[in-house]
């Protein structure tokens, strides 16, 4: 069988929105955000929801998001949309920037839901960053889009735009690792976020919302 190449793989790009960053404190999605790259393209067909906490979403993660409690209480609870959700990324390879995060939060319910854990590889777009910028000491999405040139045309912290935004660097990323000879995923190793046990370790080093 042909081992297929960067640029020949199918990705389902998605992001998160939550009241907080800690999954496993009771932090909950507030909305989620995704789409497909194929053939070097983001395809036409998105998947967007808010997603009703069922709790107050706070002061600070309002400020980020833009995302208030009026936007979501009419909105389904996540036991409504994670399998329409699951449908749409598939079988293909996830990508999300952070993506250890936002797998927090998804392993999570899938958990909570008794739902079987998924067993796609997830690429997370910082560690991408990591390995072609290794000197540069910062990887977060605004300064990605910046060193690559990616015009701000959406909201940020809004899910499917950062999405897009994401999209956007990993058909970047996808080229600049082509032109070094690397055309594998087994060649990108330490940019896969390994699912397993992901609730206990996946706590992150900051309380920054930013």
């Amino acid at each position: 069988m042909k081992l297929l190449g960067l640029s020949e793989l199918s990705y389902a790009v998605f992001d998160l929105e939550t009241t907080g960053l800690y999954a496993h404190e009771g932090d909950e999605i507030i909305e989620i955000g995704a789409l497909v790259v194929e053939n070097g393209s983001i395809q036409e067909k998105t998947f967007q929801t808010f997603v009703n906490p069922q709790k107050p979403i706070p002061a600070a993660a309002s400020q980020v998001s833009g995302i208030k409690d009026s936007d979501v209480v009419k909105a389904p609870t996540i036991d409504k949309v994670i399998d329409s959700f699951l449908e749409f990324m598939g079988n293909r390879i996830w990508v999300a920037q952070n993506a250890k995060f936002d797998m927090s939060f998804v392993s999570k319910k899938l958990i909570d839901l008794q739902r079987p854990p998924r067993q796609n590889v997830v690429l997370d777009t910082m560690g991408m960053s990591k390995i072609l910028f290794p000197y540069e000491t910062s990887h977060n999405l605004d300064v990605i889009i910046a060193r690559l040139g990616i015009a701000k045309t959406g909201e940020r912290h809004r899910s499917l735009d950062d999405s897009r935004y994401t999209a956007l660097a990993l058909i970047e990323f996808i080229k600049l690792l082509e032109k070094q000879g690397v055309r594998h995923l087994t060649e990108i190793e330490s940019a896969f976020i390994k699912t397993d046990h992901l609730i206990k370790s996946a706590k992150p080093k900051t309380k920054s919302l930013f």
